[in-house]
């Protein structure tokens, strides 16, 4: 968890934007690399069927994004020692293996990203002051914010400031005294 302290929500929002365009840059780099893996080792493995699994399954788009997602199959070639993986085997698939990883990592980070944003803007929208300090909590799953009041601008107290006048407009004085008179 990292802990941000940002001095306007505008800055927070800067922070998001400038976030997504380094993950989306990050993500098209490790794209180009798993691609340009596998169409350098295409020949190689003509006959593997796992590679030709993973093949299969980039070309294939699916037509509805929300179905729900499987367990994603590790090979049998990783062998688990203490708090580390290792790959059993020679060539690139425990590379590709790594970098599908982090791109579905990125995947999920971006999007997270995204809907953060989101969400930053319709609460901006429904009247969400931008001079608010915040302090931003980043956990994998979400960010979580606390509005703190600005120290820095002191508020100013509501006074209103303009002189006017209230010209009568009866035949009858309201008081006895004024008759008087």
């Amino acid at each position: 968890m990292n802990l941000l302290n940002f001095e306007t929500i505008a800055d927070f929002k800067t922070y998001l934007e400038n976030q997504i365009k380094s993950e989306t840059l990050h993500l098209e780099d490790i794209s180009k690399k798993a691609g340009d893996l596998l169409r350098n080792n295409e020949k190689e493995f003509e006959e593997d069927k796992e590679f030709l699994s993973i093949k299969e399954k980039l070309e294939d788009k699916p037509a509805d994004k929300k179905t729900k997602k499987s367990k994603k199959q590790t090979s049998s070639n990783w062998i688990k020692y203490e708090s580390i993986s290792m790959y059993n085997g020679m060539g690139v698939k425990g590379e590709l293996e790594l970098l599908f990883k982090q791109i579905e990592s990125l995947k999920l980070k971006l999007e997270q990203l995204k809907s953060t944003a989101r969400s930053l803007d319709t609460l901006i929208s429904k009247g969400l002051k931008n001079n608010l300090k915040c302090l931003v909590a980043e956990d994998e799953e979400q960010f979580e914010m606390v509005l703190l009041k600005s120290s820095s601008e002191p508020r100013a107290k509501f006074s209103f400031k303009k002189a006017f006048s209230v010209y009568p407009q009866f035949e009858k004085p309201l008081f006895a005294e004024s008759v008087i008179q």
